[in-house]
């Protein structure tokens, strides 16, 4: 991608995603890696890069809220094609005039409904080739998620590339697509450093030491960290913490269950005691809720924790 700012510690997968964009077949790429790895950064170069090359690009971004709402995700990657599905038979447009509320009847078959979206992306890159991106998959709800997969295996008659972010190790009805997959792991410790560095210079070794250390490897911590204590999160810490930012706990939240205050509850699997990330890995287990501490502090033996307590302390709020 000349020309074009690089991405710390992502040079392979920029030679993945320029192919991608350049490819003469149409094709589908699902990059999947943990949250806060990158993956919406990779796949904002990849639409910045096939821009660059005078593609035409759409996107979509799946949402919790509407994981339950029946084709809302094809609806919102759709949306800025439709005007031109007038030039569509009547059938194909019925299809979509059905499934987006148009008009009433029973919805077409995922196959009738995957063949009139290919006519639509065939129609619509016939002339400009188009990437298609798609953030968050996960959180497609079931009826756009299958018409997903069925058009992602049948690009390579059409000038239309698809790009589609997934997290790892989190269920989703993208796992048994059959696509080929790019794996955005952890930073190197190199490269971790080099982007610490990069936004964060003012760190004393010792604090730049820990960052490092609890971030491993991870882009969104490596940045985010750094920000908390420079705004003061930390204030009242006890020697060794590091504050949970606010943006980290949105991000993860969601996917580490707490216990009922004053209880204690084993989670098996953790890494060791005190990373950052420990969130990350207890939301691999499953389930939800809502994330009620904000310290975390390593154990000062290495071990592994047996409790949340042993990683994580009460709130405190600069």
């Amino acid at each position: 991608m000349a020309g074009e700012q690089p991405i710390v510690g992502r040079e392979a997968e920029f030679v993945e995603l320029s192919r991608l964009a350049a490819s003469p077949d149409g094709r589908a790429l699902l990059l999947r890696g943990e949250a806060g790895v990158g993956k919406s950064v990779l796949l904002d170069a990849a639409a910045a890069h096939a821009t660059a090359l005078g593609h035409r690009v759409v996107r979509a971004a799946g949402v919790e809220a509407e994981t339950q709402l029946p084709f809302a995700g094809l609806h919102q990657l759709l949306y800025p094609l439709l005007p031109e599905a007038a030039d569509l038979d009547q059938v194909t447009r019925g299809a979509f005039d059905t499934v987006f509320g148009r008009t009433t009847g029973e919805a077409p078959s995922v196959m009738a409904l995957g063949i009139a979206v290919l006519d639509l992306l065939a129609l619509v890159s016939g002339d400009v080739p188009l990437l298609v991106v798609v953030d968050d998959a996960h959180w497609f709800d079931p009826q756009s998620a299958e018409v997903g997969r069925f058009i992602a295996r049948r690009l390579s008659a059409h000038a239309v590339r698809m790009a589609i972010g997934v997290p790892e190790d989190i269920p989703s009805a993208w796992d048994a697509a059959g696509l080929p997959e790019l794996a955005v792991p952890a930073l190197a410790a190199g490269a971790a450093a080099a982007l610490l560095d990069a936004h964060a210079p003012h760190l004393r070794e010792a604090v730049r030491r820990q960052v490092l250390d609890q971030a491993q490897g991870n882009p969104l911590a490596l940045l985010e960290l750094p920000r908390a204590l420079d705004e003061g999160t930390a204030r009242g810490a006890e020697p060794g913490e590091l504050p949970l930012s606010r943006r980290l706990e949105q991000l993860y939240g969601d996917r580490f269950p707490l216990p009922a205050h004053g209880r204690r509850a084993s989670l098996p699997g953790l890494p060791q005691a005190g990373h950052l990330l420990a969130g990350v890995a207890a939301g691999r287990a499953g389930g939800g809720g809502a994330l009620h501490r904000r310290w975390m502090s390593p154990d000062p033996h290495g071990h592994r924790p047996t409790s949340v307590t042993t990683v994580i302390r009460p709130i405190r709020r600069a």
